[in-house]
């Protein structure tokens, strides 16, 4: 991964996902948001604060669909020994490495996983999915 690259989940007033964060500024609190415009080719940038969206950096990897994977993405796979696996991708510190987090334990890196993983969804569009989770 070149660059780190992030999307943006606004948690208050209309809650909605922003896929194309292109400047974050955490000096004074902000964030860049790029927005299509209706009809086509053109766009606007809108500022955001940093307080009212939780950022979600994106992994470098993709489902076996070419869907990029980002932290809170819930995956649905199966372990290299045949067992399938739901889960929600998570940085963990402690193994400096993304990983997928079920309710009874934590896998590998998606990285050895995600050949066949699929995600289905993510933790703040769809809550309800964390119930699911094996």
């Amino acid at each position: 991964m070149d660059k780190p690259k992030f999307r943006a989940w606004k948690k208050i007033r209309i809650q909605e996902m922003f896929n194309d964060v292109v400047r974050i500024d955490w000096l004074n609190n902000k964030i860049a948001i790029k927005y299509p415009n209706p009809g086509g080719n053109t766009f606007r940038i809108d500022e955001e604060s940093l307080d009212n969206v939780i950022l979600m950096q994106y992994t470098g990897l993709k489902d076996k669909n070419g869907v990029e994977i980002y932290e809170g993405d819930e995956i649905v796979g199966e372990y290299p020994n045949g067992k399938h696996f739901k889960g929600v991708v998570e940085y963990a510190t402690d193994r400096a490495a993304y990983v997928v987090k079920t309710t009874n334990s934590w896998c590998p890196s998606p990285l050895e996983i995600c050949k066949d993983c699929v995600v289905v969804g993510n933790i703040h569009e769809n809550p309800e999915l964390l119930n699911e989770v094996e």
